[in-house]
């Protein structure tokens, strides 16, 4: 193994990942995002996710309470998501942007393994993904979701 490889693979990993499916779009309203995806605040204690919302946006967010592993929130996001992609479908033919979004906090150096099977997972979604990191030390503010304000 090569010294360059070598020092790829000690690289430490992200911290306080969370795995999102976020909805942005003009006059929100967070109920019929939650309607449409069958969600209820029982459904969100037994997910171990979150449901977060300001104006114009709207998360549903995995994180470190489910699990610290990317792949594990990756999977319970798919799992919630999926049987919901018409619904999903219909809230972007309305004007809604939907992505997944992945967050972290990094130090320089730091990497993020996405496997195989969690790319795969992500591309039967058929939705955007995108990686947004914070700054340990300089994070603007204790909410991990603060970029979608």
């Amino acid at each position: 193994m090569s010294r360059e490889s070598n020092a790829f693979n000690s690289s430490p990993e992200w911290t306080s990942i969370n795995t999102s499916l976020a909805v942005t779009g003009a006059e929100l309203e967070s109920s019929s995002i939650e309607r449409a995806l069958g969600l209820t605040q029982a459904t969100e204690i037994q997910d171990g996710a979150s449901v977060h919302h300001g104006p114009g946006w709207w998360t549903y967010t995995v994180d470190e309470r489910c699990s610290g592993d990317l792949s594990e929130q990756v999977s319970a996001l798919v799992h919630r998501v999926k049987p919901h992609l018409a619904e999903l479908k219909a809230l972007t033919a309305a004007g809604y942007f939907i992505q997944v979004a992945i967050s972290g906090t990094v130090e320089p150096n730091n990497r993020l393994t996405l496997s195989v099977q969690s790319a795969g997972q992500l591309a039967d979604l058929g939705l955007p993904v995108s990686f947004t990191t914070l700054k340990e030390g300089n994070v603007p503010s204790e909410d991990p979701l603060s970029w979608l304000d």
